[in-house]
């Protein structure tokens, strides 16, 4: 078991933003216009503009990528993706081919795409394409805009009140030079997802398992406990996993009832994770230097088919043993503290129709 691992000014309220340069395609080419009808193929909603910081702003995480919708005859997904330029982040939107890598070296394949973006103030989507053909192949599975706006000023555009934001594409594959679906007209719409927050209650947060009788045993234990509708389950190991050789104790975290979870459903967990000391930490100690006591951060996906994610190199069982203030008595206490669990719900065929809080 191992580590397991998302320039231009926004518009103003009348006018709708100027696109800098991005993919294949000149500031002049781009068409930018309003549009009050929704997205028809994928609707991306995120309900906490701090996730939507987080996903794009830490290098850990890298962006985000959206469940896979079909649209076409084709599987597609949708990018957040975090881009630098002279210092600035900013925020781009790729749509990427999900299906080009297992259909054929030889294989391409031709779309239109129209990304939007929702402006709260309006109540009405920027609607962003330059009109071209972009070719999907097994060289080049996605396509679309970078350094579509600078990021903070994306982030001050939105609402605050409203502490949400929308995003969505249409994909419009091109065959023997015709549309699949002439543009204009309303494809059915097929799905979307939504992102929402768990609300963390004191109560259940951290979390605190006490280790007895360490020594007596090496079989791997388990504690089991809830947050929120969730069933987790913290797995300790302690002469640790195979590959550590019983040279450090290994920690995971373990979802109970991922088998629950439909198909695009995710949660994103962001925690920390320690072995409580009795004794305070020595503030002299550099931030650089390793310091057994100082707590663990994860960040990490969980879904149907990945329930388990944890520290197999948690800590030198040595240094556990050795280091004052960590074992008593041959007992220890291991605390786990969850700031936050983004929940992402697939919404079905109807991508406006749930709204989460």
């Amino acid at each position: 078991m191992a580590n397991q691992t998302p320039k231009s000014n926004p518009a103003t309220a009348n006018e709708p933003a100027k696109v800098a340069e991005r993919e294949e395609t000149k500031d002049d080419e781009i068409e930018v216009t309003w549009r009050e009808e929704e997205p028809a193929h994928y609707i991306l909603e995120i309900q906490s503009l701090t996730f939507l910081w987080e996903i794009l702003s830490k290098p850990q995480v890298r962006g985000y990528e959206s469940s896979a919708f079909e649209a076409c005859d084709y599987k597609w997904s949708l990018i957040l993706d975090p881009e630098f330029e002279n210092g600035d982040l900013y925020l781009s939107l790729y749509l990427r081919n999900m299906d080009i890598q297992h259909l054929g070296h030889n294989r391409k394949i031709d779309a239109l795409i129209n990304f939007f973006v929702y402006h709260h103030g309006m109540n009405r989507y920027i609607t962003i394409r330059d009109g071209k053909v972009k070719r999907f192949s097994a060289e080049k599975d996605k396509s679309g805009f970078s350094r579509l706006m600078l990021l903070t000023k994306f982030i001050d555009w939105l609402n605050p009140q409203e502490n949400t934001c929308k995003f969505g594409v249409e994909v419009f594959v091109v065959k023997t030079g015709s549309l699949n679906h002439e543009v204009g007209q309303n494809p059915e719409k097929e799905k979307g997802e939504c992102c929402s927050i768990l609300d963390l209650h004191l109560r259940d947060n951290p979390v605190t398992w006490p280790i007895h009788n360490f020594s007596n045993s090496s079989e791997p234990r388990s504690f089991k406990f809830s947050i929120g509708s969730y069933v987790w389950e913290l797995q300790l190991y302690p002469i640790g996993v195979p590959e550590v050789k019983r040279k450090y104790l290994s920690i995971y975290l373990h979802l109970q009832n991922s088998k629950e979870f439909e198909s695009g459903d995710k949660l994103h967990v962001q925690w920390r994770l320690q072995i409580k000391s009795n004794r305070p930490r020595n503030p002299r100690r550099g931030e650089s230097e390793y310091d057994p006591t100082k707590p663990r951060t994860g960040n990490a996906w969980f879904s149907r088919s990945q329930s388990c994610w944890g520290f197999p190199y948690f800590m030198k069982l040595a240094d556990l043993k050795q280091t004052p203030g960590l074992i008593d008595n041959d007992a220890f206490t291991v605390e786990a503290e969850f700031n936050s669990i983004y929940v992402i719900q697939d919404l079905g065929p109807e991508p406006h129709a749930a709204n989460l809080h």
